[in-house]
């Protein structure tokens, strides 16, 4: 390109968390009520209205583009909550629209692809790799295209193969998707110009890193961090990344991969990525599990507690990975148990639409949450008074899981029943990652015995400056962390600690 023309630069996504095992099917009403970013489905304008302002990949985009002076053409990102295997309609549908933009507003000196990493669709089980190989039909084979990742991807060879970098998010709670975003569009704006080659390489050890073991601040998984910015600083290494892995997705590429850029140089960039992970697979017993108390262990510690709040981490109904949103499994047992002062949320909107009926101040009497499947528990027998209906929009400016925004619960209610428990209940599936869903209702997290947090990283931002402690509750669902509990068909065998018998390399 011309050294006085500013590139032009597209920038554009499907982002999918995939939990094959998941009860809910992702259709595309599932996008269109997206309860991380209000409207599942942006383009142009609307994507700068969301998210210039947030701490997101694509504010990393932006931001990239004022301080290294492109033109940036956001163009189409569709998100929502993480959820079952897409459906061929919404595939088909957004996947088409996408490609249509790309082509019809054309042509680009590179392209930004924002993707998750681990989404599949009925068709197509690495549907980010099929999104990176069709971006490449449309664009040509010489024209760059980068692609950002969460750090839960499962890192395929066809994501390799049909971009010329990938670049993944390094903290778990994830708060680094700007930073990375910016660093993304500097890789992609060097090779633009033509002052880097960028040649890539892929390790993927056949291990499994267990969700227990994923908060990169602590041990084994800062270490692997370590290693992963170590291999970044080799000569001529421009960039490495891993993937933790989404063990919810029964994919052939489910697993840790290890991945390393370098500027013309295929086998530095084969030895850095084979380095660290051979690095990992050292550590591999220590990366696969992590201890967790039983629902019954986790409350009766938090009421012999001198102090609160305790944050349970409700691991199986890990809304951020797929879960249901309702499982009753720690509120039922602290009933049975006589605990008092816990708050949760509960995605129940049938319940929700009776305390709309109900309205606020009055006494009701209902079953709430286990109506997904069995896997979460029974539906739940309470009285209580309703004391808030809300219509579920909120905001968080602080630093917060991925950067999000904009949230919204939906239509919601806050219950207060008679045995000293409030739960909000609410009708989407987002996530416990930040305080103001409790605060946008009236609810002080910090005035309660127990907050129970459905998740296992993801809300460690916003509620470990609250608690007096964070337990892990190894409860049953959809995101258990007994990986043997689920029945893949798809994955790689042998895969550690399936079959300790695995080798590398």
């Amino acid at each position: 390109m011309s050294s006085n023309r500013r590139p032009r630069i597209a920038a554009l996504g499907l982002h999918h968390e995939t939990n094959t095992f998941s009860s809910f099917a992702t259709t595309l009403e599932s996008f269109k009520s997206s309860g991380l970013q209000r409207e599942g489905i942006q383009r142009g304008e609307k994507i700068a209205e969301m998210h210039r302002e947030a701490s997101t990949t694509f504010a990393g985009y932006f931001a990239a583009a004022d301080r290294y002076d492109f033109d940036l053409v956001p163009l189409f990102f569709a998100a929502t909550d993480p959820s079952g295997t897409i459906d061929r309609d919404a595939f088909d549908l957004l996947a088409g629209e996408m490609m249509f933009m790309l082509q019809d507003q054309g042509p680009w000196d590179g392209v930004l692809l924002n993707q998750m990493g681990a989404a599949v669709s009925d068709v197509f089980r690495d549907m980010d790799g099929e999104i990176a190989a069709r971006t490449r039909a449309v664009v040509g084979p010489n024209v760059p295209i980068v692609m950002t990742l969460d750090l839960h991807a499962n890192i395929s060879q066809k994501m390799v193969t049909h971009t010329d970098a990938l670049v993944v998010y390094r903290t778990n709670p994830h708060m680094d998707a700007r930073e990375r975003a910016v660093e993304a569009c500097d890789l992609l704006l060097r090779t633009v110009r033509g002052e880097i080659r960028p040649v890539a390489a892929l390790e993927m050890p056949p291990m499994v890193i267990g969700i227990l073991c994923q908060d990169t601040r602590e041990e084994p998984m800062l270490s692997v961090i370590r290693d992963v910015e170590d291999a970044a600083r080799r000569p001529k290494i421009l960039h490495a990344s891993m993937g933790e892995g989404y063990p919810w997705a029964d994919v052939p590429e489910m697993g840790a991969a290890f991945y390393a850029v370098a500027d013309g140089d295929v086998q530095a960039a084969a030895d850095a990525a084979r380095w660290m992970a051979q690095r990992a697979w050292e550590r591999r017993s220590d990366l696969a599990t992590a201890p967790a108390l039983s629902v019954r262990q986790a409350v009766y510690r938090a009421m012999k507690a001198a102090t609160g709040p305790t944050v349970m981490l409700d691991v199986g109904d890990n809304i951020g990975a797929g879960s249901a949103g309702d499982s009753t499994l720690i509120l039922a047992e602290a009933r049975k148990l006589g605990a008092k002062g816990l708050v949760q949320t509960l995605r129940d909107p049938e319940a929700v639409a009776r305390c709309v009926s109900a309205g606020v101040g009055a006494e009701i009497t209902l079953e709430v949450g286990g109506k997904t499947d069995r896997r979460h528990g029974e539906p739940v027998n309470v009285t209580g008074v309703v004391k808030t209906i809300s219509d579920g929009k909120f905001e968080d400016r602080s630093p917060v899981h991925a950067g999000w925004r904009y949230f919204d619960n939906g239509l919601c209610a806050v219950l207060e029943t008679s045995d000293d428990h409030t739960l909000l209940l609410v009708s989407t599936r987002v996530g416990n990652m930040s305080r103001k869903q409790f605060n946008s209702v009236g609810i002080i997290p910090e005035e309660y015995r127990i907050v129970v947090a459905k998740g296992v990283v993801s809300p460690r931002p916003a509620y470990q400056p609250i608690a007096a402690e964070m337990l892990l509750v190894n409860t049953g669902g959809a995101t258990s962390a007994d990986l043997n509990s689920f029945n893949y068909r798809h994955r790689r065998r042998p895969l550690f600690p399936f079959e300790t018998y695995a080798r590398y390399p």
